[in-house]
């Protein structure tokens, strides 16, 4: 009987201590199971979560700047024609752009002349009567960012696109687009220092059997004819050249001149006639 019940305890031993163990594996697998959904929540989800929470703020701050600037703009507290605070032009600008910004209004001040930026640059006109305004959603690329406003002025719908990089923790706007022969602002700039490089072509000028008079106007050049009403702008080009943009029929008028004193050359005239030039004052 001893023997018997010898045999009984050890088997009830070891059924205890197996499901001791099976109990402590179960508890183990669960615990590393956790372990494991709590990785892939920290690699999953809120990784991703995260790094799209900071993209829409990244987008939202590049819209608010250009929001704060027509802010400031229309409330005549302006970056722009301004020589008193540098500091609110970089609010808002690159430091290259800036420089073109600020130093435009300070020689155009000191000058008392209209300098390269001669209407309004945040809508591309001279007179305005802005209505359905809006800022569009930022398109974002790495440390860039573009910014749409949309606007009808006097009824005609308008495009205008900021182009912003970033700098330090914040954005700042680096170019602006205005589409077709406006061009950009910085392009403005461009062409204005090119005009000036290029030589005088101003005054009055022999074009075949009639006179014009040629004024410098920021990147353009106007010419107003003797016989006819009206200014026609024209845009200087490479190799002494000035040229209108496309007429009805898909040409231009433009000046070539001979050489750098602008002195002489041929004006080609849309419709295919060509006619000498010549200074005459």
């Amino acid at each position: 009987m001893k023997t018997y019940g010898f045999k009984i305890s050890l088997i009830l031993a070891i059924t205890v201590t197996a499901a001791a163990a099976c109990s402590s594996t179960a508890v183990n697998v669960n615990v590393a199971s956790a372990d494991q959904n709590k990785v892939s929540a920290v690699n999953g989800a809120p990784e991703t979560t995260p790094m799209g929470a900071a993209g829409e703020s990244q987008s939202a701050a590049a819209e608010a700047l250009i929001s704060d600037l027509y802010k400031a703009h229309n409330s005549k507290k302006s970056p722009f024609f301004q020589t008193k605070d540098r500091g609110l032009v970089d609010r808002y600008f690159t430091r290259s752009l800036g420089d073109l910004i600020w130093n435009d209004a300070v020689t155009s001040q000191k000058n008392n002349e209209v300098g390269v930026i001669d209407g309004d640059p945040l809508y591309n006109a001279q007179d305005t009567d802005i209505k359905n305004f809006a800022i569009g959603r930022s398109e974002m690329k790495g440390d860039t960012a573009t910014v749409p406003v949309n606007f009808t002025n006097y009824g005609n719908k308008q495009n205008i696109r900021f182009h912003l990089v970033k700098v330090g923790d914040g954005w700042k706007i680096d170019d602006i687009e205005y589409g077709g022969e406006a061009g950009t602002i910085r392009s403005w700039f461009k062409d204005s220092a090119a005009a000036a490089q290029s030589g005088v072509f101003e005054g009055k000028y022999q074009v075949g059997d009639t006179v014009c008079t040629v004024s410098p106007s920021k990147m353009s050049f106007e010419v107003r004819w003797a016989k006819g009403s009206g200014a026609e702008m024209f845009f200087f080009k490479e190799n002494r050249t000035f040229e209108t943009e496309e007429k009805a029929n898909g040409r231009t008028n433009r000046f070539e001149f001979t050489d750098d004193t602008y002195d002489a050359g041929t004006f080609y005239r849309n419709d295919g006639k060509t006619f000498a030039v010549k200074r005459i004052g």
